[in-house]
């Protein structure tokens, strides 16, 4: 085996799915924004997602344990609706991104239920809280946003289409992003 007999690896992470309207608004708002805005770079709308987990680089055979911890605890969210911008993290920017609303709780319960889940299987932690959004940009070089006004983002209230466990893969034009497993909501809860 390569790499002294190591096993694969693979950087994955848990995300709830926003319909591809939301999405595509969210990419719309970014691109208007990085016209006008040296070192921009836009997150193209099949790469919008919303973080529930990230877990880093897992053993290949850990993947089974996450669609289980997925399975036990993916229920439809409704209630969320897009806010405002906002940069994250705040001292020195990374990316841009739009905070997620989650009116009925549904959101912040599948989110805590899961992060239960992982720790008990994988023995994952959570490094900081957990904060809901969907990132539209990303800061590239040139880029300073000290007199950068933002526009209004987009009001959009949604339901979560699916729960899906993604392999991010890192390249010199951003990542890319591969479905390991995905888990489709039916109609939400009313």
């Amino acid at each position: 085996m390569k790499g002294g007999g190591r096993r694969p690896r693979l950087r994955v992470f848990v995300a709830l799915d926003p319909p591809s309207e939301v999405r595509s608004e969210a990419e719309v708002w970014a691109r208007h924004l990085a016209r006008f805005t040296t070192g921009l770079r836009v997150v193209p709308a099949r790469n919008s997602h919303i973080t529930l987990a990230f877990l880093g680089d897992r053993e290949e055979d850990e993947v089974g344990l996450i669609a289980e911890a997925m399975q036990e605890n993916g229920a439809p969210v409704g209630g969320l609706s897009l806010g405002a911008p906002v940069w994250l993290p705040r001292r020195r920017p990374r990316s841009l991104a739009l905070e997620v609303h989650d009116d009925r709780g549904e959101l912040t319960e599948l989110q805590a239920d899961l992060a239960r889940s992982l720790r008990s299987s994988l023995g994952w932690k959570e490094e900081r809280p957990y904060r809901a959004h969907l990132t539209c940009a990303r800061v590239g070089r040139g880029f300073d946003h000290a007199d950068l006004r933002l526009p209004v983002s987009p009001s959009i209230a949604f339901e979560a289409e699916s729960i899906t466990l993604y392999s991010s893969n890192l390249s010199p034009e951003g990542a890319e992003y591969e479905v390991l497993e995905r888990i489709p909501f039916g109609p939400p809860a009313q």
